[in-house]
């Protein structure tokens, strides 16, 4: 075989590995879209929609805390809007933060950037799944009151004391409750752990089935309602008020 069929044998090997490359890459990062139903769930009054580089921003007229809240891997922040639009509705600023590629770890500062944004407003994190890790991470850091979905941290946090709310389904396939309850035990301290009846993984969001999850075994609405209580229930707990804004001098 001379050199040059050689070489366009190489050649043709390398652009078919490439070609393979990019196509597993398409496949695990692919982004997973956020359902109509996301967007209408904006235009329900109440509320002003902004959006940043850090994210979109879910504003009610007087905001007493702020929510950052980390997406999970690929999904686009906008699915967790109908979850979590409500919550900002009762007086929490909620952002749904964008991050890098799709993956929450790769901008674990987004918070810190949505607070600067708000420097007034208390700080919660939160995020579902990857995004949970990212937030637990953060939390940990800097002390921050913390929500999970379906997520638990890196680390150990078992000898932390900050607030935490850890929500898990009954029917997740990618975490299922058994490994859930072995994971809550690196919560911090006093951390209320609640496992959602019928709700599965994909079911914290809505950008439709996740491979290897189960469906859910509830109307997701009524698992919505749900996860909403426990969110306020947790937040209202916390006693974050913001101060009131500087008066002008007279």
């Amino acid at each position: 075989m001379d050199a040059k069929r050689i070489l366009l044998l190489f050649l043709a090997a390398a652009f078919l590995l490439a070609l393979g490359v990019v196509g597993v890459a398409h496949y695990f990062l692919r982004p997973l879209k956020a359902e109509a139903l996301a967007r209408e769930a904006l235009g329900r009054g109440g509320l002003e929609v902004r959006e940043v580089s850090h994210g979109l921003e879910l504003i009610p007229k007087a905001p007493k805390a702020l929510l950052a809240f980390y997406p999970g891997a690929r999904v686009e922040p906008l699915a967790y809007a109908p979850l979590l639009a409500p919550v900002a509705k009762a007086g929490y600023l909620v952002v749904l933060l964008k991050v890098p590629s799709g993956i929450a770890l790769l901008g674990k500062e987004r918070a810190l950037e949505a607070k600067r944004a708000h420097p007034q407003l208390p700080l919660v994190v939160g995020g579902h799944s990857l995004g949970g890790v990212a937030a637990a991470g953060l939390a940990a850091r800097e002390k921050l009151p913390l929500i999970l979905f379906a997520s638990y941290p890196e680390g150990d946090l078992s000898g932390e004391t900050f607030p935490t709310l850890a929500l898990f389904g009954t029917e997740d396939g990618l975490l299922p409750p058994d490994k859930a309850r072995e994971k809550a035990r690196l919560l911090p301290k006093n951390a209320r752990v609640v496992f959602v009846e019928g709700l599965n993984h994909a079911g914290f969001g809505a950008y439709g089935p996740q491979k290897g999850d189960r469906p859910a075994r509830r109307p997701r609405e009524a698992l919505w309602r749900e996860i909403q209580e426990e969110v306020l229930f947790f937040l209202e707990g916390l006693g974050l008020d913001a101060p009131p804004p500087p008066q002008a001098h007279r």
